[in-house]
């Protein structure tokens, strides 16, 4: 059976909706529900004890710990956190501006051992001028409370063949429903406070105990949430604020689903686009092959159309990662015709073990994400969903839409649930916000739909898939991006930046 490519335009990809009135005049009122509570104490400002980080950080840089209330809203939780913090001081000191913190993602990735790489994305001038300060988020890191792991059974989807969508949706969520329940059975008592809500009170704490009024913040993916969850919650306190593959402030777990419809094809798309029209055609022949035939992985089980298509969707996402795509082509070119162990085994080798592996469970992920956002779709709703990112782009699209849509089944509602924004907010200064066209993690619609909850705010647009794009694809993203947080200076209307791969 032969399967084409679906081929989406563009002009598909990048008109998301834009939900907001946006008239320059209209602000929100921030959200100041529990916003410092009285009744909790907070740090007193520059209260920090500094020390040595040890060699695993730079020798200049210094770390300490913050003590945070369990819960930011109700003294009766008890208990307080230790939030682990590190800084790399300004190149000159005499010049500094202020401090520039950010989170990378996840939820789940730890900023302080990460300090060093951000610092490395960084021009000069920007290192000169900003304190870099680090800080893992609550349960992530060194950060407390200490979150147990946990492992998932594991369901294997049809190898070959059509794929009954309900039946199948069917047994997946109610597999991962059980596997969460167990989960959250082990970790009742800390996953109430871990989502974003939280994360956000404890960023001003940060900011009350280095001593300072304002912040500027790099949000980077699930970063883009912390970051438009604390202009929310602190907007007098912003310096900047740089969103920088978005997450929409509009978002539920339906539209996560719903997004990897066509940002999983999309990416694809343009990833082989650039590679060459080879690589167009490999990519539908072994596709459609793995329909109906597995590959033998030399150690008695098979390769099939999931965890190849799994990776290449990984893959997609840097375009410093394309090239694994084609190598992974090649090789399944010479296995799906050869039929032989041998370059089965060499497929098996190179797939990405990384994303999603069976039995995977990541709770800080999982427990955020199910408190910032508290609908559940039916699983009637995700096997239509999971039907048309297959249709769209073959059964491993399919399987990316659950793996969104599912991520919170059996799961109470928890914690304390981020606000939408509904109407543009107004911060002291407007944020900029960076996204690709082609991001199959966070889409440029939800970047459309993050411009526009600020008043003011502007975009860059990147013309590949890469996610994250500051300080690692081109001069054209990054000058704009550097002049902002340097200058305030925003530009006047979005910027469109040519991909350079």
């Amino acid at each position: 059976m032969r399967r084409a490519l679906a081929v989406i335009p563009i002009a598909a990809v990048v008109a998301g909706l834009l939900p907001f009135a946006a008239p320059a005049a209209q602000a929100t009122t921030p959200d100041t529900s529990v916003t410092n509570p009285a009744h909790v104490a907070a740090p007193a400002a520059g209260t920090l004890a500094w020390r040595g980080c040890g060699s695993w950080l730079p020798a200049n840089a210094r770390c300490s710990t913050l003590t945070v209330p369990r819960d930011w809203g109700n003294t009766s939780a008890g208990g307080s956190y230790q939030i682990s913090v590190a800084k790399i001081p300004a190149g000159k000191p005499a010049k500094r501006i202020g401090i520039l913190t950010f989170n990378p993602g996840g939820p789940g990735s730890n900023a302080v051992s990460n300090i060093t790489w951000v610092a490395s994305l960084l021009p000069k001038k920007v290192r000169d001028r900003f304190d870099l300060v680090a800080w893992d988020p609550r349960g992530v890191g060194g950060s407390q409370p200490s979150v147990a792991g946990c492992s998932m059974k594991d369901v294997s989807p049809p190898a070959t063949g059509p794929v009954d969508w309900l039946a199948w949706t069917t047994k997946y969520v109610r597999v991962t429903a059980k596997g969460n329940a167990a989960c959250l059975a082990a970790n009742r008592s800390e996953a109430p406070y871990l989502g974003t809500w939280q994360a956000a009170h404890d960023i001003d704490a940060l900011r009350r105990a280095l001593g300072e009024d304002t912040i500027t913040f790099w949000g980077m993916s699930y970063g883009t949430t912390v970051g438009r969850a604390y202009a929310q919650l602190f907007p007098q306190h912003v310096r900047a604020m740089l969103l920088d593959g978005t997450i929409s402030p509009k978002s539920t777990v339906e539209l996560w689903a719903r997004e990897h419809t066509w940002d999983d094809p999309a990416a694809i798309d343009i990833a082989l686009g650039a590679l060459g029209p080879k690589y167009e055609r490999r990519y539908e022949r072994v596709m459609s092959a793995l329909d109906e035939r597995t590959l033998p992985d030399g150690s008695g089980g098979r390769t099939t159309r999931w965890e190849v298509g799994r990776s290449i969707i990984s893959w997609a996402s840097f375009q410093t990662t394309w090239g694994n795509i084609a190598d992974l082509l090649d090789a399944l070119n010479t296995a799906v015709r050869s039929r032989s162990v041998a370059d089965g085994r060499r497929v098996a080798g190179m797939l990405d073990t990384q994303p999603l592996a069976k039995g995977w469970f990541d709770p800080q992920w999982t427990y955020v994400n199910c408190s910032d956002m508290t609908d559940r779709p039916s699983e009637e709703t995700l096997a239509e969903l999971a039907e048309m990112g297959a249709a769209a782009g073959g059964v491993h699209i399919g399987q990316s839409v659950l793996r969104e849509g599912a991520q919170c089944a059996g799961l109470p509602a928890l914690g304390r649930p981020l606000k939408p924004i509904t109407t543009p907010l107004t911060l002291p200064t407007a944020p900029l916000i960076s996204n690709s066209i082609g991001d199959n993690r966070t889409p440029w619609s939800a970047a459309q739909d993050m411009t526009a909850a600020f008043v003011g705010a502007k975009a860059i647009q990147y013309g590949g898939t890469h996610h994250i794009i500051y300080g690692r694809t081109s001069q054209c993203v990054d000058k704009p991006i550097t002049r902002y947080l340097m200058k305030l200076t925003l530009p006047r209307s979005t910027v469109r930046c040519p991909l350079e791969w």
